[in-house]
């Protein structure tokens, strides 16, 4: 933990969406830009308008010419490890970079964010982006945990939270308001998942519990009942492309969304619709796949099948459940895990940070909810 602290305290690459090379349609270099990371250039047209989509083919070049998206996704990571690593050593260097970076992202004349994501995902040649784009947002809950420590320090800025809560007030007021957030919360897959995940910890942030507590409760249906069957499937995830990672996602959403529930008094966890459809259900229907490295999968999956946000998944699954054949395949996927990411990319994974899944089971064993921070750093 510290050693991943310590490389975000001494990075001091300015985060902000002012650095694109690009501006958003509305000329204001304040304004946060995604591209779609699926629509490539239509080679049917001199302009190679409009842009068409390839679902589970990621167009690496063009997302990644625009930086919003890795520098906000950066900033929300590096937050969150260094109010983990002050809560745990007490060394103010975290606390005091956290403030740098949150002022920086937030609040800085020169460098702020607007409060709205009206282009993201933004496909070339549209005046406005996509729903879609609403996802960029949703790790912002680990801010809020990481805030929950750094906050109790004498030397933290007093006129922080509430300086933040006014960004967010107006933020979680385009995210109720705007055409593309309404879409995206009607989103029946993980968009639909993860919009309620942001919204949630939005609103226990500023306060407004009750109206978390209403988005938790209808998630019992429009997120467990809607999106999983009586056999665990996730039929709008299995309908992707790259299938077997979309299951993974939006069950990592879902657990999101059940542990935030536990602090609203909605137990999502045990809940099972009236055809037995529960998040159990979507985790055991991985599960065998899991052990065969994919064979047998009943649907299309033109990626490879990667074990590590389901090893995630099944250390929290064991934690809840106590299943014990949860704890039998662990122990069979986590050294293929381990063995990939010693390989890494890109024949093996991307180094991931399991040992806030393993820390989740050691401290947290047999209590529900317990420390937030904990849990959504296993999840994102």
């Amino acid at each position: 933990m510290v050693k991943e602290a310590d490389v975000a305290l001494n990075n001091d690459q300015v985060y902000s969406v002012v650095n694109k090379n690009q501006v958003a349609p509305s000329g204001d270099i304040h304004d946060y830009l995604s591209l779609s990371k699926y629509y490539w250039p239509n080679p049917n047209t001199p302009d190679h308008l409009p842009y068409i989509r390839k679902d589970g083919h990621i167009n690496h070049d063009e997302i990644d010419s625009v930086e919003d998206y890795k520098l906000l996704r950066a900033m929300i990571r590096e937050v969150h490890i260094m109010g983990m690593a002050y809560h745990f050593t007490g060394k103010k260097d975290y606390l005091r970079k956290c403030v740098a970076r949150l002022n920086e992202w937030f609040f800085d004349e020169e460098t702020y964010m607007n409060p709205n994501i009206n282009f993201g995902s933004l496909q070339k040649g549209q005046k406005l982006g996509v729903r879609t784009g609403v996802l960029d947002m949703f790790p912002i809950i680990r801010v809020f945990d990481a805030l929950h420590y750094l906050k109790q320090d004498p030397e933290w800025p007093q006129e922080m939270i509430p300086n933040l809560q006014g960004w967010f007030t107006k933020y979680v007021k385009w995210l109720e308001t705007s055409p593309l957030a309404k879409l995206e919360r009607k989103g029946n897959n993980n968009h639909g998942t993860y919009y309620d995940v942001q919204l949630i910890g939005i609103y226990q942030f500023l306060g407004r519990t009750e109206d978390a507590r209403a988005v938790a409760q209808d998630g019992l249906q429009n997120r467990i009942e809607r999106q999983i069957t009586g056999e665990g499937r996730q039929p709008e995830e299995l309908a992707r492309k790259t299938s077997w990672y979309y299951s993974v996602f939006n069950l990592q959403a879902l657990m999101h969304l059940a542990r935030e529930a536990d602090d609203l008094g909605v137990d999502m966890w045990y809940h099972e619709g009236p055809d037995g459809q529960s998040i159990k259900q979507a985790v055991d229907f991985l599960l065998p796949y899991s052990l065969t490295g994919g064979e047998g999968w009943p649907v299309v999956n033109i990626d490879k099948f990667p074990m590590g946000d389901y090893l995630k998944c099944l250390q929290i699954a064991w934690n809840i459940y106590g299943d014990e054949r949860y704890l039998e395949a662990i122990k069979v996927l986590q050294p293929k895990v381990q063995a990939l990411m010693d390989i890494g990319p890109p024949t093996g994974l991307k180094q991931i940070s399991t040992f806030m899944c393993d820390m989740s089971v050691l401290m947290e064993a047999g209590i529900r909810g317990g420390q937030g921070f904990v849990w959504h750093w296993c999840l994102t």
